[in-house]
């Protein structure tokens, strides 16, 4: 007995695996897809005639005619390809061995088949389609290659459509069914397909255009080069001739009087590079004279800034009289809501009957924040100005208006560029702007949505503090109608930013150490603290790292779900937090099951 259950139990070890077993299946079929596409690809008509006249001992005879079958597969693959290039869809069969060979990938990988399916529908549809397209060829553009193209099968399906719609009715229908099929082999969405197609254009057309343009500006360049150095060699005859003249008359002077005057000594002629010399001293002083008028503006504009602090700033900040102008704005902020706001809209939202009697956190527990106000560096603001517009010159693009709109971390440069200026090619030198303004968080918006002008976002180079009581504190957040509001902070326009957490699905939080993921979190966590009842909110907490959720303990009996034997209130064992996502995912289960029986989403 023990010796036959041992041979028992050989025999199941040496079987063949069932996966092994489709994996043979599919090599199978891809071998056999190989060989039929090469049949189709060395077909000729000559093979089918002389393997026909082969007899079964012929195929061992050496000097046999089967020797003249030039298929790559011999005989075999004269018969194969005459029925399914001559007698079938002619050289569109190709498509079918394709077709065979992914089907037989497919078995192998052991993949969804709902994927192929699709593909397979399109490939033999296109196969037909194309056959009958070459088959209506033969008939009426007198196509070379006969039946070898289309097949007989694709021969007879254009006869029969000529039939009935006659010939250019039926090649109207061809063309427009072939439209559609390549539209569909190229994106299934027809939309999309016209859209892309119309953006493809577009694309060329901008870059013909640029290529237009930067040839028209090279050719201004060179006349403007050419210009300039044709007027460097004027002023260089006309001062080589004054000069010339002027030692010419001394001569004559020197020979006019008698030779026993005592002469006088005279000052030397000018030369040019005391001319030059000169007209250096005078622009000095003129730059000298500007620059203390500028500082003089720039003082009374500052003291004007100071006094109006806490309303909208607008100061003009004028360098040169031919300079274009900047003007400074920075927000208000949102209206800060009252002391018992906060509590009595977050309990009118709450149930009418609450099972426990809740009472929401005041906003005096959140730190305030300092009475120091960061100004703003007018300085700053015209040094980058400054730096923009220069750099923008050197590329010869030409801004009609900048403003500076000033935010917390970052300031807004608005430009307004000259009407024949392209955005895209600002848009090329932002990298130039960001070495030349020396700042690594520089970003383009181009344009900005809903104006006509170009952004730059610079980072300040003092940051304003933004404390989470300044942006709950306020009627935006308090009397917002969201359902779960989080504030991430403020705007560039000093406004409060708020985000709907049940408009999110899925959010991921990510970043480098220290760029503020754990302060995000506990942002999220404190916004929804001050907004909802527990009634309506409960978190599910797991913290790997040990501390960095620990502050929520305290919370666990209004908005912490446990688990009836968790330890903790908060889930720090790693072992056991597939086991609370599981149950997490059951409740979900039971939520949608009572929803299907209540017929709503």
């Amino acid at each position: 007995m023990a010796k036959k259950k041992l041979n028992t139990a050989g025999n199941s070890k040496a079987g063949i695996d069932d996966n092994r077993k489709v994996e043979i299946i599919g090599v199978i079929i891809i071998a056999l897809a190989i060989l039929l596409g090469l049949s189709i690809v060395s077909y000729t008509p000559e093979d089918y005639q002389y393997a026909t006249k082969l007899s079964f001992m012929d195929l061992f005879n050496k000097d046999a005619s089967s020797r003249l079958v030039q298929n790559w597969l011999g005989p075999v693959g004269a018969y194969l390809s005459h029925f399914v290039v001559h007698q079938l869809f002619g050289y569109t069969s190709i498509i079918l061995a394709v077709l065979i060979f992914f089907q037989g990938w497919h078995i192998f990988r052991r993949r969804n088949y709902k994927d192929l399916s699709w593909i397979t529908i399109l490939g033999v549809w296109s196969m037909i389609l194309f056959s009958t397209v070459l088959g209506w060829m033969n008939f009426n553009l007198d196509f070379p290659a006969d039946s070898v193209w289309s097949g007989a099968a694709g021969v007879a399906i254009s006869k029969v459509l000529q039939n009935f719609t006659s010939s250019i009715g039926s090649g109207i229908i061809l063309s427009l069914l072939a439209i559609v099929t390549l539209l569909l082999l190229w994106d299934r969405d027809l939309q999309k397909s016209i859209d892309n197609l119309k953006l493809w254009i577009e694309n060329v057309q901008h870059k013909l255009e640029d290529a237009r343009i930067a040839r028209a500006e090279k050719k201004e360049i060179k006349a403007q080069e050419r210009e300039e150095r044709l007027a460097e060699r004027r002023a260089e005859r006309e001062a080589a001739k004054e000069e010339k003249a002027i030692k010419k008359e001394e001569k004559k002077s020197a020979k006019s009087k008698p030779e026993k005057e005592i002469k006088e000594p005279e000052a030397p002629a000018p030369t040019i590079d005391d001319i030059v010399a000169k007209s250096h001293e005078e622009d000095l002083e003129r730059i000298e004279k500007e620059k203390r008028a500028s500082d003089d503006i720039d003082n009374r504009q500052k003291a004007a800034l100071d006094k109006n602090s806490n309303l909208e700033e607008k100061e003009v900040l004028d360098e040169d009289s031919e300079e274009l102008e900047v003007s400074v704005f920075k927000g208000e902020g949102d209206e800060e809501a009252g002391e018992r706001d906060l509590d009595k809209i977050n309990r009118d939202k709450a149930k009418e009957v609450p099972v426990i009697r809740y009472k929401f956190p005041t906003i005096d527990l959140l730190d305030t924040p300092s009475d120091d106000r960061t100004e703003v560096d007018l300085e700053e603001i015209r040094e980058n100005k400054r730096i923009i517009l220069d750099k923008l010159k050197r590329h010869r693009i030409e801004i009609v208006g900048i403003n500076a709109i000033v935010g917390p971390t970052v300031t807004l440069y608005e430009l307004e560029p000259a009407p024949d200026v392209k955005i895209s090619k600002i848009e090329s030198y932002s990298n130039d702007l960001k070495m030349a303004m020396a700042s690594k968080g520089l970003r383009m918006l181009s344009p900005i949505p809903g104006k006509s002008a170009v952004g730059i976002e610079v980072p300040n180079s003092t940051r304003e503090m933004v404390y989470i009581k300044q942006v709950i504190n306020t009627k935006k957040f308090v009397e917002t109608d969201m359902t779960l509001p989080v504030a991430f902070g403020k705007t560039i326009e000093n406004e409060v930013f708020m985000i709907d957490l049940t408009k999110m699905p899925h959010l991921l939080m990510a970043g480098a150490t220290g760029s503020g993921k754990s302060v995000g979190v506990n942002t999220i966590i404190t916004c929804l603290l001050y907004k909802c009842d527990p009634e309506n909110l409960k978190f599910v907490m797991i913290d790997p790292k040990k501390i960095e959720l620990a502050l929520y303990r305290n919370i666990q009996n209004h908005f912490l779900a446990m688990l009836p034997n968790a330890d903790e209130p908060i889930v720090t064992d790693t072992s056991k937090a597939l086991e609370t996502l599981n149950s997490v995912c059951k409740e979900m289960d039971d939520r949608y099951d009572l929803l299907k029986m209540a017929l709503v989403r």
